[in-house]
């Protein structure tokens, strides 16, 4: 049984009108960008993960421990903020 509907509710047309949109060359453009974005950003999440050890042993840096957690901390926290942020 659906909610009755107050005077201050919004209704739109808008989803019907997209589901009958044919799917066309600019959909499959999106979906491989987006692909390809995912599969990058894996590979650069991989490729930061495996340079933490190379970068512990590293007689010219000689970061300890704890800076290599702060620095893998700070680029979860501006993989994030970017994610979330970027768009706006």
């Amino acid at each position: 049984m659906p909610a009755e509907r107050t005077p201050d509710d919004f209704v739109t047309n808008v989803p019907a009108r997209l589901d009958r949109l044919p799917w066309d060359r600019f959909h499959w453009l999106v979906v491989t960008a987006l692909g390809i974005t995912w599969i990058l950003d894996g590979l650069e999440v991989t490729i930061v993960g495996s340079l933490a050890g190379a970068i512990n042993e590293s007689p010219s840096l000689r970061l300890t421990a704890t800076q290599i957690g702060l620095t893998a901390s700070a680029y979860l926290a501006g993989a994030v903020s970017g994610a979330l942020f970027s768009a706006t």
